[in-house]
Order: C-alpha cells, then structure tokens, then sequence
C-alpha cells in the first residue's frame, strides 16, 4: 500500500503530467501537425540546380514528389530518413518512366558546394540528381514543417495530392497510374 501512495503522491503526478506533456509537444512536432493537406494549391518554391540553373516547382506540367529530407539527425531519429532513403530507388524510377518529376531538398547549407559534399557521403549516393537548392526556411514555412522529412505528391495542376512523414509506395502508384 506504501508503494502505491508513492507512486501516486502529488510529486509523481506532477512527473506525469510533465513527461506526458513533453511527449505530446513532441509528437506534435514531429507529426507535422501544420503541414499543408491534399486539396490546397502547392506553394511555388524556386529552386537551383546544382549547376545553377534556376526553375520554379510550378514550371513543372506533370506530377511532382517532392521530398525533404533531413540529414541531421543528432537530436532526432534516423528512422524515417533511413526508410525514406531506401523508397528513393522506387521514386527515382517513376521518375525514369516519366510517371512525375522529382525533387529532393536537403536541410544542409544551400549551396552547391554543401550539398555536393553531403552527396559524397555513401548514405547519400541514391539521391545524386534529385537534389536542389532552394531557400529552405521559405519552403518549410509553405508547406506547414516543423519537421523533416515529409514528402508531398503534386499533380499537374499543382494541387497536393498525397503528402505524409513517410510516403507509401503502394499509395504514388495508385495516385499516379490513375491520372
């Protein structure tokens, strides 16, 4: 019975309170609570390639994934881009077939020279010619990111589609084999 006042005194329970707290605020900001839903126009972000040509995500006239991925990951998880990392075969070959355009941002510095040195790193290697510049803090606050990474599904009307923390393949095929 002593126990179990312990575990239930007013100390404890203000312990609880607070961890359940934090891990709620957590969640919410991993979840990406405020990321932008399927139905809205996408925002138009510029971007650069790597070489410096420059275009906008609305110049694009078929389906576009876009994806950003986070590649610092000291104080967050390495799960989700780990997973993202190993669907960029797949997304990579819609892309191939012409099924929809693909375009990667990377929360590195933005500039070629950074992420070209991200790049070099062997985890990094499936994402060589799908990585762009753009002005990152402009672009997570478009879309609603508290959190990377999150993938969205344009269509050829710049309307979302489909976005998510981890995208299902099964979901891009059906999406885009049925426009």
């Amino acid at each position: 019975m002593n126990r179990l006042k312990r575990l239930f005194n007013s100390k404890s329970i203000l312990v609880y309170i607070v961890v359940a707290l934090s891990f709620h605020l957590l969640f919410k900001y991993r979840a990406n609570v405020n990321a932008i839903h399927p139905g809205v126009v996408a925002p138009n972000l510029a971007f650069e390639t790597l070489d410096g040509q420059k275009f906008n995500l609305h110049d694009y006239n078929m389906p576009v994934m876009l994806i950003f991925l986070n590649t610092k990951t000291l104080l967050s998880s390495s799960v989700y881009p780990d997973l993202l990392l190993r669907r960029m075969p797949r997304l990579k070959l819609l892309e191939q077939r012409n099924y929809s355009g693909l375009i990667v941002i990377l929360d590195t510095k933005q500039d070629a020279k950074s992420v070209e040195k991200t790049l070099n790193k062997k985890k990094y290697k499936v994402l060589e010619n799908t990585v762009y510049l753009s002005n990152i803090q402009q672009a997570k606050e478009s879309y609603g990111l508290s959190s990377w990474p999150h993938f969205f599904l344009i269509d050829s009307d710049h309307i979302i589609t489909y976005e998510s923390k981890l995208p299902s393949m099964e979901r891009i095929d059906t999406i885009l084999k049925g426009r």
